[in-house]
């Protein structure tokens, strides 16, 4: 047991709970991937009964969107601060996002589980608030964005954005193939993996589409 989880009896001591069960959940996703991480194993991490898990959080999947809204507002944050000065180039601004990107594995990864696995199984309530938390941090991303390129009108906003996570999600699946896949492309060299590292293909890729969405 890493920490000793007493029923909580006041909002202060719930958020603490909360706050743990978020941390020892990031410690657990830091030696496995998602998919293989479960509510078992977060109670069993966090020396709680699942039901007692379940007393913060309505499930599994509403622990991980709480994770992957932290640290995608931390994200923005720091690509906000490595991004060049006006005026920037396409690559430029690229390379900005996708270093910082290479640097946040858990965030590519919940990303791309995000519409297929973590917005499942969860309450409206839990998704609205979800939502509404990620979405005030793309806004604040496509303004540090546009600020160094120029007005972008709604709809080359929602593309960049749209294009941004298809990139994110898409690179790195490719870069972080399952282990069934890794052992038959040891045996089948017709089976192809990504040509390149997941950031350098990601650079390529972001700068590709924020000239198309300048020229829009």
């Amino acid at each position: 047991m890493d920490t000793d989880f007493r029923r909580a009896r006041t909002d202060e001591q719930r958020a603490v709970r909360r706050g743990d069960i978020l941390t020892l959940t990031r410690r657990l996703l830091a030696e496995h991937r998602v998919a293989d991480v479960s509510l078992n194993e977060i109670a069993r991490r966090v020396g709680l009964a699942k039901s007692n898990v379940l007393r913060y959080f309505g499930s599994r999947e509403a622990i991980l969107l709480v994770l992957l809204s932290t640290d995608y507002e931390e994200w923005v944050s720091h690509v906000l601060a490595a991004l060049p000065s006006t005026p920037a180039t396409d690559d430029a601004l690229a390379g900005a996002l996708a270093s910082t990107l290479a640097d946040q594995p858990l965030l590519c990864e919940l990303l791309t589980a995000a519409p297929t696995v973590l917005e499942h199984n969860v309450t409206p309530d839990e998704v609205r608030g979800f939502k509404l938390s990620i979405q005030g941090s793309m806004e604040r991303l496509v303004d540090g964005i546009e600020g160094r390129l120029g007005d972008w009108n709604e709809r080359q906003r929602g593309q960049f954005l749209g294009g941004l996570h298809a990139f994110i999600t898409h690179t790195w699946g490719l870069a972080n193939p399952s282990p069934a896949l890794v052992a038959a492309m040891a045996v089948e060299p017709r089976i192809v993996g990504l040509p390149g590292g997941f950031g350098q293909v990601l650079q390529d890729a972001l700068a590709t589409l924020l000239a198309g969405v300048r020229a829009a």
